[in-house]
């Protein structure tokens, strides 16, 4: 704690007290990571003692009178670890945490799990209920079994921090590499989520959809599944063409689209349209401009044979944008497709192990190799699934 005698307060309060005070004074948000010496911490530690005298060799002192000291037996050998381990733990967190930019959260229902490949179960539709005259028996439904299996992954990386960061205080770059870490962590789960809401690997084998446990494209072209507005829909031939976003009227083909040709999928009886109102467009940032613009619209002009009219926009306050780079990284006419839908029913995200950090004691081979005083792990254990089809329709962007 800068401005204070760390040794001090380690010796006065013992190591356990001094831990538990800081974690609750940074928990209150007294204190922050920031205002923490991992350079003080050592020293009062008496952990690294190479290291004071790295320091005190430039400021004139000879490099053995530090090596001499004798330790206080007093204080915990374990304290610097557990200490610089929490602090470095929290500056990962705070960068993973930053969401500025980043929309992931918004295109999936995150489902804390304890098993991978999991089963996520359910129903096929029933058919809808039927009168009951007085005193007759209610008609009996009948109902087949559906489900879709996950898949998630391990992600992580691990950040080293050499002597030299510690033996000349450099507190403020330690904190923000931790802090990169932590959000490039993010930044690999956002790219998960996106390529996974928009199918991008199901050309190499790697679906998101995966009913009955085998795998299959989500957005099948020839519009089986009922979500492919564009070239090579067989299944809803008014709608087998490109529908490149341009205006608020290429939201409205969309919208008739979901309304006509999505249908649930009962057994007994006739299919009927389902109930999913659109509640984002989701868009490369390409199109991000073009989007906010037809959806912040305050007026619309209508062209008829008879003239132009104006009206309020229809989709003001309906719709709210949603616009990511790892669409325009995708390749082909992929970079400029557009989706549609209540996303968060459609995609879940199943988190086995939230974000974690771990810690490696100096006593290491890089420490002896590379002069590295501690490791930092970060990892999740996640991954993103579809569970059905109806709610999200994707529309392709340019004619090919």
């Amino acid at each position: 704690m800068r401005g204070q005698n760390v040794r001090e307060l380690v010796e006065s309060l013992g190591a356990e007290k001094f831990y538990r005070k800081a974690c609750d004074l940074l928990n209150e948000k007294e204190l922050s990571v920031d205002d923490f010496s991992y350079y003080e911490l050592a020293d009062a530690c008496d952990v690294l003692p190479r290291l004071r005298s790295v320091q005190e060799s430039m400021r004139g002192e000879t490099a053995s009178l530090a090596l001499l000291r004798e330790s206080n037996p007093g204080v915990s050998t374990h304290l610097f670890q557990v200490m610089s381990g929490e602090l470095i733990g929290r500056k990962v967190l705070e960068g993973y945490e930053n969401s500025d930019g980043f929309i992931g959260d918004e295109l999936v229902t995150v489902v804390p799990s304890s098993l991978r490949n999991q089963k996520l179960a359910g129903f096929r539709a029933l058919a809808g209920p039927t009168e009951v005259a007085e005193g007759h028996p209610y008609e009996e439904s009948s109902f087949e079994e559906k489900y879709v299996t996950t898949a998630e992954a391990k992600q992580g990386r691990i950040l080293s921090i050499n002597e030299e960061l510690i033996a000349f205080d450099q507190t403020g770059e330690i904190n923000r590499r931790a802090m990169a870490l932590g959000h490039y962590l993010r930044q690999e789960r956002e790219r998960t989520i996106v390529r996974g809401v928009t199918d991008a690997e199901s050309g190499s084998g790697n679906y998101v959809y995966r009913p009955n446990g085998s795998g299959s494209a989500l957005y099948a072209t020839d519009g089986s599944h009922r979500n492919w507005v564009g070239e090579g829909n067989t299944t809803s031939t008014d709608f087998d063409a490109a529908v490149p976003l341009v205006d608020w009227t290429d939201v409205e083909e969309v919208l008739h689209y979901r309304a006509t040709e999505v249908r649930d999928d009962r057994m007994d009886g006739t299919s009927r349209p389902v109930i999913a109102p659109a509640k984002y467009v989701l868009v490369p940032e390409a199109l991000r401009g073009t989007a906010r613009s037809i959806v912040n619209a305050t007026e619309v002009t209508l062209v008829s044979s008879d003239g132009e009219m104006t009206i309020a926009n229809p989709f003001g306050g309906m719709l709210n944008v949603l616009s990511s780079p790892f669409i325009d990284e995708q390749s082909g006419t992929a970079n400029r497709d557009w989706y549609l839908g209540d996303f968060k029913r459609q995609f879940v995200w199943t988190e086995i192990w939230p974000v974690q950090t771990f810690l490696q004691r100096s006593e290491s081979e890089a420490a002896f190799e590379r002069d590295v005083v501690l490791r930092v792990k970060a990892r999740y254990f996640g991954g993103i699934s579809a569970v059905d089809t109806a709610y999200v329709t994707k529309v392709n962007g340019v004619a090919s």
